[in-house]
């Protein structure tokens, strides 16, 4: 069991055995071969596969690429397991795809829905989208209620132009670096930027690094048109949220016991009503570095509960910039540096 304020509450023993994973290889499972036709016949024809064939064991990653424009191609798993075991962490379970070659294409309404992804053995993430030029789209797309864990590297990988996009209700857990990584990537000159991004509840939970991380090939270039509400960040080894050049908005989220801080960013961000609390791990809710930007901090509340009770702070800021506290605690409660003026309203 997780040392969470949950745990602490109810009295449980510090000393509990972790829970176990569960034993993936006890489901019934059918080889990967029908659900992969079925999936490539269905994204041809801009349709959603209604997966009804139970779990899928995928002994080969699956790649759809993707050369003329296409509307509404998806996959709805019907609460099915994916279940990834071809022991290869350089390659994804699925990945669809916009080749660089290719352009002017837009691929638009994609959807994938309800279910679990997991890896048996070593692979990469579980769905990659990638576009990695601007001269082609990747957008209006949907992921919803979708859990997945176990990966080498990221629950979910997002490349290039990949925009106006939505998350809704996943879980990205026990992965090896992110549970979720959007980068703008791409030739110089020609790099595709991931953009308006709307992730909506779900839970990146004990992920190897953090929860959510925004990535550029070009450094200080990273996506920052983030907008993410009602979204729990808990015991991920770094930051809950990375955000390197600063996010749009999080609203309602909540960070408990992540690495160091709930969100670490730069330049710029919004937080309204989110909560952080910790026993130890996490003293700070928002680690921020600002170049002469500034960030609002509207309505949160921070709670150290096991021995930590009155410690943590809301903010640790550095460089130039403002911060505004709206019901957020006082100057007592952030630790600044350099030139930060701190207004607290």
């Amino acid at each position: 069991m997780p040392k969470t304020r949950r745990r602490f509450l109810a009295a449980a023993s510090a000393t509990a055995a972790a829970v176990a994973a569960p034993a993936i290889a006890q489901s019934k499972e059918t080889e990967a071969a029908g659900f992969e036709e079925a999936l490539r016949a269905k994204f041809a024809d801009g349709d959603v596969l209604d997966w009804r064939g139970g779990n899928v064991k995928l002994r080969k990653p699956i790649t759809i690429e993707v050369t003329s424009n296409l509307l509404g191609p998806g996959l709805d798993l019907n609460g099915a397991k994916l279940i990834a075991d071809f022991n290869d962490a350089n390659k994804r379970a699925i990945t669809i795809r916009i080749p660089a070659r290719a352009k002017n294409i837009a691929l638009r309404g994609m959807k994938i829905l309800n279910g679990t992804i997991l890896a048996a053995s070593p692979a990469q993430d579980a769905i990659g989208l990638e576009c990695l030029t601007n001269q082609s789209w990747l957008y209006s797309w949907k992921l919803m209620n979708l859990d997945i864990e176990h990966f080498a590297r990221d629950g979910l990988h997002f490349d290039g132009s990949v925009f106006e996009g939505e998350c809704h209700a996943i879980t990205c857990a026990d992965n090896g670096r992110n549970g979720m990584t959007f980068r703008n990537n791409g030739p110089i000159g020609d790099i595709g930027i991931v953009s308006a991004i709307a992730i909506f509840g779900g839970q990146m939970r004990k992920n190897g690094n953090a929860g959510i991380e925004t990535q550029s090939n070009l450094p200080y270039q990273e996506p920052r048109d983030l907008n993410i509400s009602q979204t729990y960040f808990v015991e991920n080894k770094g930051p809950g949220l990375l955000a390197t050049s600063g996010l749009s908005m999080a609203m309602g989220c909540g960070f408990e016991n992540n690495g160091g801080c709930g969100i670490k960013l730069a330049n710029e961000g919004r937080l309204f009503a989110c909560r952080a609390s910790t026993y130890k791990s996490q003293p700070y809710l928002v680690d921020a570095f600002l170049n002469g930007g500034s960030m609002l901090l509207d309505g949160c509340r921070i709670e150290g509960y096991g021995g930590f009770e009155g410690k943590m702070k809301y903010a640790k800021i550095g460089g130039k910039g403002s911060v505004v506290l709206r019901a957020s605690g006082d100057r007592s409660t952030v630790d600044v540096s350099n030139d930060i003026a701190v207004k607290v309203v």
